[in-house]
């Protein structure tokens, strides 16, 4: 069981006459064991892990939450979550940002669901805060500074910066703007999306080798480690997507994300640690474990 935390914010908003009101998020006890880092935003609105099982589903119910929003490219279990009278909605998003649909996929979530409001990613650390955030700005719960101090309570890490410029950079839409019908389950390919992010963060990572590990002069906000981190996420969010069933179960497949993934994670460590010789012979390992894969299943 985790220890209830607390954290009070907002209080500077209303001497400064920001207009928020204070903030107060803290862990929800009574969900600690169904989910991961359960945090309540507000009211009516909690972020937090995945719930896997009729179990957690039931936990959610018995907190009076009556819609559960997936931010994880995972196809959502809506059955499961129906037989608890919970309403699905799916908006997946990457490591690497919240697109402008999804932004405003999560504007109408805050402005036209009633009743209490789940928000999940996969552990509920990085990508579901981030959204919940979007969600809390809309529903005037906290302002930029309070949207950031939310990430960092729930512990979104630094290393995902295309999440937190998306959070700073939000603003809510106009009153009358056109906002996104609300689906139980997106159209989207997992592993497609997946291996997407994974060669835009390898597009990066190229620039940065041919830079000695350092940002090119052409893309200054480049972190190497960041963009291995991004590769390593991809990989492992591709394994996920083929044991759902996406592109169908290929053992091999799987076998091959799963030691491309373990490179992946070594090489972000000894980028962190500026080990540039360690750093090159993971990214030559890396590159001929990606050719080899996209030989026998891409090209």
């Amino acid at each position: 069981m985790m220890t209830p935390r607390c954290l009070t914010i907002g209080l500077v908003f209303l001497l400064s006459g920001v207009g928020v009101r204070a903030a107060e998020f803290e862990t929800v006890a009574p969900l600690a064991d169904a989910v991961e880092h359960p945090v309540r935003v507000g009211p009516r609105l909690i972020v937090g892990g995945e719930p896997k099982d009729d179990a957690a589903f039931a936990a959610l119910a018995a907190q009076g939450v009556k819609t559960v929003v997936s931010v994880d490219g995972a196809r959502p279990q809506a059955d499961l979550a129906a037989k608890h009278g919970l309403r699905y909605v799916h908006v997946p998003i990457g490591y690497d940002g919240l697109p402008e649909s999804a932004q405003l996929s999560l504007a109408r979530v805050a402005k036209e669901i009633d009743g209490s409001v789940f928000v999940h990613c996969h552990h509920g650390k990085h990508r579901g805060p981030a959204a919940a955030a979007i969600v809390a700005r809309c529903q005037g719960l906290v302002d930029v500074e309070g949207a950031e101090r939310l990430l960092n309570e729930a512990g979104t890490s630094h290393d995902y910066a295309g999440l937190w410029r998306d959070v700073t950079a939000f603003t809510p839409p106009p009153e009358g703007a056109k906002l996104p019908e609300l689906v139980a389950a997106a159209e989207v390919d997992s592993l497609a999306a997946a291996m997407a992010m994974v060669d835009r963060a390898w597009d990066h990572l190229k620039l940065c080798e041919k830079s000695a590990w350092s940002a090119p002069a052409e893309h200054p906000d480049l972190v190497p480690s960041r963009e291995a981190i991004l590769i390593r996420e991809g990989l492992h969010e591709s394994v996920r997507a083929l044991e759902g069933g996406d592109g169908g179960t290929d053992e091999a497949l799987i076998a091959a994300m799963r030691e491309a993934e373990m490179v992946a994670k070594e090489l972000e460590k000894s980028l962190a640690n500026g080990n540039a010789a360690v750093s090159n012979r993971l990214f030559a390992t890396l590159a001929t474990q990606c050719k080899e894969c996209h030989a026998g299943y891409r090209n």
